[in-house]
C-alpha cells in the first residue's frame, strides 16, 4: 500500500535553461522540498523560473545521513522532488539510491521526464537508435577502460559514452586502437552556446583535437561496427604477426599482451597466435 507522499524524479536542463518542461516547473513549485545534487546550481534554476521551494543538498556524499529525514517527510505525506545538476536523475547521475529506498518503503515514485544527454546525442548522431548500448563514463584507468571497450567490440549497435575534457583524447585513442578506428560522432557542450557536433573516423577526430584547448563535457556516439568476425581475426593476425617478427617471444606471452591491450579473451587470441605461428612455418 502506497504512502500519502510522493517522490518526483525530475529532469532538469543539461545546458540551455529553456529545456525544461511545464510540468517540471509546476512540480518544483508545488513540492515541500527539492533534494538537489548541487544546491547552488539548483537555486540558480529556481531563481530563473521564480521557484521559491526550499532546496536541500542530497548527493553521494551525504545521502546516507540525509535519507532518514527525507523518508520521514515522504511517509508523513510530504512531496519531494529529486534533481541533479543536469539531466535525468539516475542516468549516470545520482538518484538510484534514493529511489530504491523509497520504493522499498512503498512510497510512490513518479518520473517527470525531460532532458537527457543520451537521447539528445542520439537524436542528432544520425546512427539510428532502435537499439543502442549506453556505457556512461568509462573507467578512468587505461587498462580497465581498454578491457571494457574490448568487451563490446562486437555489440553491433551504436555505443554512447560520456567523457570529461581531460580524458577525451586518451579515450578516443583507446577507441581507435581497440575498436579499429570506428566512425564517431563527437558532441560537445550539448544545448549550450558553444555546442559542437562532429562526425568522422576516430583518427580524424583525434587530429582535429590535437591543436585545440579541449573544454566542455563530451558525449561520444560510436556507429555500429559493420566489421565481421573475419575482419576482427584479420586485424588480430596482422598485429600478432608484427609482434612475432619484432620479438621472438612465446605464443603464450604474445597472446597475453594482446589480450590485455584489447580486452579480447586470451583463449581466442592464443588460438589465432598458434595459427600465425603455423603459417609462418615456425610451429
Amino acid at each position: 500500500m502506497h504512502s500519502a507522499g510522493t517522490l518526483f524524479v525530475v529532469a532538469t536542463p543539461i545546458g540551455n535553461l529553456g529545456d525544461i518542461t511545464f510540468r517540471a516547473i509546476e512540480v518544483l513549485k508545488s513540492v515541500d522540498l527539492i533534494a538537489a545534487e548541487g544546491v547552488n546550481r539548483t537555486r540558480a534554476l529556481c531563481r530563473h523560473y521564480g521557484i521559491n521551494t526550499a532546496v536541500r543538498r542530497f548527493n553521494q556524499h551525504n545521502q546516507k545521513r540525509r535519507l532518514p529525514e527525507l523518508l520521514s517527510l515522504l511517509n508523513s505525506g510530504g512531496r519531494v522532488a529529486l534533481v541533479t545538476n543536469a539531466g535525468t536523475p539516475g542516468i549516470s547521475d545520482p538518484g538510484a539510491f534514493f529511489v530504491s529506498k523509497a520504493l522499498a518503503e512503498g512510497i510512490r515514485v513518479t518520473p517527470v521526464p525531460g532532458a537527457s544527454a543520451v537521447t539528445a546525442a542520439l537524436s542528432v548522431a544520425g546512427t539510428g537508435a532502435e537499439r543502442f548500448l549506453f556505457l556512461g563514463f568509462l573507467p578512468t584507468k587505461q587498462g580497465q577502460r581498454r578491457k571494457e571497450l574490448g568487451r563490446w567490440r562486437e555489440a553491433g549497435v551504436p555505443i554512447v559514452i560520456y567523457e570529461a575534457p581531460h580524458r577525451i583524447t586518451e579515450t578516443l585513442t583507446d577507441i581507435r586502437e581497440i575498436l579499429g578506428d570506428p566512425v564517431v560522432i563527437l558532441l560537445r557542450e550539448l544545448t549550450k552556446v558553444h555546442e559542437e557536433v562532429t562526425r568522422g573516423r576516430t583518427s580524424d577526430i583525434l587530429r582535429s583535437l590535437a591543436d585545440k584547448e579541449v573544454r566542455g563535457e563530451f558525449v561520444l556516439v560510436l556507429e555500429a561496427q559493420a566489421s565481421s568476425e573475419m575482419d576482427l581475426d584479420k586485424e588480430l593476425i596482422e598485429r600478432i604477426s608484427q609482434i612475432a617478427i619484432q620479438d621472438n617471444r612465446s605464443i603464450k606471452d604474445i597472446a597475453k599482451e594482446v589480450s590485455v591491450d584489447t580486452g579480447i579473451p586470451f583463449r581466442k587470441i592464443y588460438k589465432i597466435a598458434l595459427e600465425v605461428r603455423r603459417r609462418s612455418g615456425q610451429g
